[in-house]
């Protein structure tokens, strides 16, 4: 009737290290971007591919994170003791 609460989970300290992890992402990547712009004069072009390459490394990097949580077995009964 519970829920059933065995194998891996994630905590708080694993959520905050992914939104953290998302955060430098995204920041690196439009401070590359803007670095470069200011550089070549191509304004807001490269800010804005900084921008997509920092949420598509945060996205795939939390995705290798939640990927073993995702891969748990489901439904039929309960396995107990051997």
């Amino acid at each position: 009737m519970g829920l059933d609460q065995s194998g891996p989970s994630l905590g708080f300290g694993e959520f905050l290290g992914i939104g953290t992890y998302n955060l430098v992402c995204v920041l690196a990547g439009m401070g590359a971007g803007w670095w470069a712009d200011e550089v070549t004069g191509l304004v807001p072009v490269l800010t804005l591919a900084g921008l997509a390459a920092g949420v598509v490394l945060g996205v795939v990097g939390t995705w290798l994170r939640i990927r073993p949580l995702l891969s748990r077995p489901t439904g039929g009964a309960t396995q107990g003791p051997h």
